[in-house]
């Protein structure tokens, strides 16, 4: 898994060091940073792995190591990074590629892709409400209800709380790696 172009650059902010293409001395500087802020260590092949310089797509990266760099970047874990960077614009104004669930209707069906193969359709219920109405190779099951404030193309899909059959199962997110790819309306 790469890490979303947006925690990169959170990064790149934190250690002054330019990751796009990143010197084996420079990811050295960055575990030994993230090891001293966290006292957890991040080897360099698995910082290499993160920011796209070994190729492995059967590679997935494990909560633990996310978390790692989540509280390097300030957050106390890898959904509250991904929550609080989807939340965390200053601007008032329209982001491309958004759809709020406020600019939607009661019955209206959201659909979104995401790699690799994803595919899910949300019935907007109201009050930022979404019930799963059909969905292809994720987690999520037909009939979830989630709370989703919008959807951003290019960004990880971020669901404050899901709840299957009676049941809140709590955050969820998907599509970490490199975002949202479609958001459709349908209906």
């Amino acid at each position: 898994m790469n890490l979303p172009p947006i925690v990169i650059a959170k990064l790149e902010e934190r250690t002054g060091i330019s990751l796009g293409n990143p010197s084996d001395r420079d990811i050295q500087i960055l575990s030994k940073g993230i090891e001293e802020v966290t006292k957890s260590r991040l080897g360099v092949n698995t910082l290499k792995r993160l920011l796209g310089r070994i190729s492995d797509d059967t590679h997935q990266s494990r909560p633990g190591t996310l978390n790692v760099i989540a509280q390097y970047l300030g957050s106390p874990n890898w959904p509250a990074l991904l929550l609080s960077l989807s939340n965390g614009s200053s601007s008032f104004t329209h982001v491309d590629g958004e759809l709020r669930s406020s600019d939607l209707e009661v019955g209206q069906v959201v659909e979104i892709s995401y790699l690799p193969n994803r595919k899910i359709r949300f019935a907007y219920l109201g009050d930022e409400k979404f019930e799963i109405v059909a969905k292809e190779n994720s987690k999520l099951q037909k009939g979830d209800v989630c709370t989703i404030s919008s959807f951003i193309v290019r960004y990880p899909l971020i669901i404050r709380n899901v709840v299957r059959r009676n049941t809140a199962l709590g955050s969820y997110s998907a599509a970490r790696a490199g975002g949202i790819t479609t958001v459709k309306i349908l209906k």
